[in-house]
């Protein structure tokens, strides 16, 4: 069984193999998951991959993803590299010193909901939520840890791309009861993310993991 470690901030980052612009980004989310009071989230978002490159680690999903952020935070489209930052703070993913400039402000923000605890069992995530109020949204995530990849086209091609940290699956429960509440979450990976977050305005109410 392995024991959750409880972290403060949530960088999740929207990325393409197929994106030129993408690799400086890939590399600083390398560098923060390393960050004991990070965690370090990538999404692969699908809509590079007609354009020369299939990104093997790419879905809907992730894409359907960031689109949640856009609507909720009003920008006028999507674009990788994207970093989000707690929910509430989204920045040109590559651009390292406004990165660190959100994680350091949201680490110093006040965190209402007291520690959630995160635990493997059988091939399931269990999750104690201890939800400040009632209808919060519960995402786990499986994360594959680090994988190489030889681009052969597209706009990086000829490049070998290191990823690390990368969106596999997740599965939501959404309107999580207030208080401390066990959830069992048939999920398994390398790495697993558990975030309790604000349907309404996605901020990050709290976050952990397990290696």
């Amino acid at each position: 069984m392995m024991h959750a470690i409880l972290l403060a901030v949530v960088v999740e980052l929207f990325t393409s193999q197929g994106c030129s612009s993408c690799p400086p980004a890939d590399a600083l989310l390398r560098e923060l998951r390393n960050d004991p009071n990070v965690i370090a989230i990538a999404y692969h978002v699908d809509y590079w991959d007609n354009l020369g490159w299939r990104d093997p680690f790419s879905a809907r999903e992730w894409t359907q993803r960031q689109m949640e952020y856009v609507r909720t935070l009003k920008l006028p489209s999507a674009y990788t590299p994207q970093m989000v930052v707690d929910g509430t703070r989204q920045m040109v993913g590559s651009n390292a010193v406004a990165v660190r400039t959100a994680i350091g402000a949201a680490a110093r923000e006040e965190k209402n909901s007291p520690p959630m605890r995160l635990t493997t069992e059988n091939g399931s995530a269990v999750v104690v939520t201890n939800a400040p109020r009632a209808g919060l949204e519960l995402l786990v995530i499986a994360l594959n840890d680090q994988q190489t990849t030889k681009i052969e086209r597209g706009e990086n091609a000829g490049l070998t791309l290191a990823n690390a940290n990368i969106a596999r699956k997740l599965v939501r429960v959404p309107n999580v009861a207030a208080g401390p509440h066990t959830y069992r979450v048939p999920i398994a990976g390398e790495r697993l993310v558990a975030i309790l977050q604000d349907p309404a305005t996605l901020h990050i109410v709290s976050a952990t993991n397990v290696k």
